[in-house]
């Protein structure tokens, strides 16, 4: 294969594209693993796996299936043929639940539909109420309880009601509620799939036949219910495994990640680690920026050609100060640096969404166009709205570039419409959403019609049907309302639309955890208050390690600049001042840098 040759002068990504049996390979920012692990499943797919069966991809969220789907595409590996990549939830649904749980003679609704959020939010609300009575607030209660379910993965154990007895209960009530709606919410679907794996061998077997491979990417960031069906398939039903992830990425630990779990499984007898230790993005001030700030040194090496440059700015007027000398100074000058530098080269990264709606805000009015990654983002994105930002692309301009490929969208529309099996239903979906794609060629309509004749050609009906997407068709009900009602989108054509992928003209906002697994030529890292970055909340030695991790992963964002903006103070939302100074984290690494703070007010 001719991509393989690309790894050949990297030992590391030569040893894992060589690997015969179970390997897990340890890859530090920008080291080339996507590049390394999608090469390496084209090649398990054309040597190893022969047809009908497959591999599985499981990976953390839909932006990563997203982009591993781009990738293999590339390729020319096309996803629902032979090679299944998804979330983990979306593993245990459809190969694992939906075809095994009632012959296992599972308690299951029939049909199985997956609730949205309202439902969810009044099942936890009905829950909670029922055991701790009306005056507690079902927000909280859901926060702690989400952790305690992926963490407790256990029924039976004493543990399961010793160790936080109430919200045992409220999940027992909840769990309760959904079922009785015939409901199943993400979690279940992953304890579901747990419990067929490690309770039935031929559930394991039927899995080894029709998977003899599977592929797990962000492994530290997948958790425990994860982990042990990793350990059940590959050391139970001897299915091959292929594990990615970097326990020093590891951000999700209020999802109940937990950064050791792949360490662990690396040092297993009959699992070949590999490591990768060069960094292909990043210059080496900036790695060695990023060691500091991490606590630990890990020698990584440089495979950038430039070494970097690390700004620290001080805004002593607050937040608002720095979104305006971001913009004002930071962005212009970065962008007069380079030639042909664009505004999608450079990212805005926070931990709040609070503070996004303070760059957002300057953003706006400087007539900037941006994409935004975050709980304030204007619209809730969800695979079908992904696959809609796609499909927008694509009528912008794809169709001549061949990015995204039509195929893809094809695939990825015949894999919603899981109730229409008959292969005269399939080629009537097929037609008609390649009859709406050709007569869409335009980069210019406005996203409300161009959406609205999508709905009536293609949308509605699909997202009616199936009762796996209700979530998606609530994502896309709200989308088509905002489109309508929302100054923010008003404006939005087919190609701005499109271009929420990414694009070369949108200025990226997006949360310090939003921002993993990207790269850009430029980051700016603002609000870098201490008691924000790390949290005030942040007071256990676990936590404290997740925050440093958290700003490392900002840093190593960036292939040529970083800049650290911080005022020194930052006021609650009852407007009480807290004057701790400049993150502890940006004090490291200025010491250690020796980069003198630039004043800027």
């Amino acid at each position: 294969m001719l991509a393989a040759e690309a790894l050949r002068n990297n030992e590391g990504q030569w040893k894992a594209y060589e690997s015969k049996g179970n390997c897990v390979i340890l890859a530090g920012p920008g080291s080339g693993k996507t590049k390394t692990l999608t090469i390496k499943m084209a090649r398990m797919l054309a040597e190893d796996v022969r047809p009908p069966r497959g591999i599985a991809c499981i990976t953390y969220n839909n932006q990563c299936a997203r982009e591993l789907r781009r990738r293999l595409g590339a390729l020319g590996v096309e996803d629902g043929r032979r090679a299944a990549i998804g979330t983990l939830h979306s593993f245990c649904l459809q190969h694992v639940v939906l075809p095994y749980a009632r012959l296992a003679e599972m308690a299951i609704p029939d049909p199985l539909s997956v609730a949205t959020t309202d439902e969810r939010d009044k099942c936890w609300a009905a829950a909670v109420e029922a055991v701790l009575g009306a005056n507690e607030n079902p927000r909280d209660w859901m926060f702690r309880c989400d952790v305690y379910r992926r963490t407790h993965l256990d029924r039976g154990k004493p543990e399961w009601r010793g160790d936080y007895e109430d919200a045992a209960k409220v999940i027992e009530a909840y769990e309760k509620a959904l079922l009785g709606g015939g409901l199943v919410d993400f979690d279940t679907m992953v304890l579901l799939g747990l419990q067929l794996v490690e309770q039935h061998e031929w559930v394991r077997e039927a899995l080894r036949a029709r998977f003899p491979v599977i592929v797990v990417d962000e492994y530290q960031d997948l958790g425990c219910a994860l982990h042990r069906i990793v350990l059940c398939l590959c050391f139970q039903a001897k299915i091959r495994l292929v594990a990615v992830g970097d326990p020093d990425q590891s951000i999700y630990g209020f999802a109940g990640a937990e950064p050791a779990l792949l360490r662990n499984l690396a040092k297993q007898d009959g699992i070949e680690p590999v490591q990768l230790q060069m960094n292909y993005r990043c210059g080496p001030t900036i790695i060695r920026a990023s060691e500091v700030a991490l606590g630990e040194p890990r020698g990584f090496e440089s495979g950038n050609d430039e070494a970097g440059t690390l700004d620290i700015h001080h805004c002593p007027q607050g937040v608002e100060d720095q979104a305006s000398f971001i913009c004002d100074m930071i962005i212009p000058a970065a962008l007069k640096r380079r030639k042909g530098r664009q505004k999608g080269d450079i990212a805005i990264l926070y931990r709040s969404q609070y503070d996004g709606n303070e760059i957002a805000r300057a953003v706006e009015r400087r007539g900037w166009d941006f994409i935004r990654i975050d709980q304030g983002n204007p619209y809730p994105r969800s695979p079908v709205v992904f696959w809609l930002e796609d499909c927008a692309a694509w009528c912008a301009g794809g169709w001549q570039s061949g990015v995204p490929r039509l195929s893809e969208l094809v695939w990825s529309w015949l894999r919603f419409n899981e109730l229409v099996t008959d292969d005269a239903g399939r080629r009537q979906l097929q037609r008609g959403l390649v009859k709406f794609l050709y007569s869409h060629r335009t980069a210019d309509q406005g996203l409300r019609d161009w959406l609205s004749e999508f709905q009536v050609a293609c949308l509605d009906a699909s997202l009616e049907r199936e009762p796996r997407l209700r979530d998606d068709n609530e994502a896309v009900v709200k989308l088509a309302e905002i489109c309508a009602a929302d100054a923010r989108l008003a404006g939005f054509t087919v190609s701005t639309f499109g271009g929420q992928g990414g694009s070369g003209t949108h200025l990226n906002l997006m949360t310090l955890h939003s921002a993993k697994g990207l790269e850009f030529d430029v980051v700016v890292m603002m609000a870098l208050e201490e008691g924000k970055v790390p949290d005030y909340r942040s007071n256990t030695d676990a936590k404290l390690r997740e925050d440093r991790r958290l700003f490392y992963v900002g840093l190593t964002r960036a292939r040529h600049e970083v800049h650290l903006v911080y005022s020194g103070w930052y006021a609650n939302a009852y407007g009480r001042r807290f004057n701790n100074g400049p993150s502890r984290f940006v004090t490291e690494v200025r010491n250690a840098i020796v980069a003198p703070p630039n004043q800027a007010g």
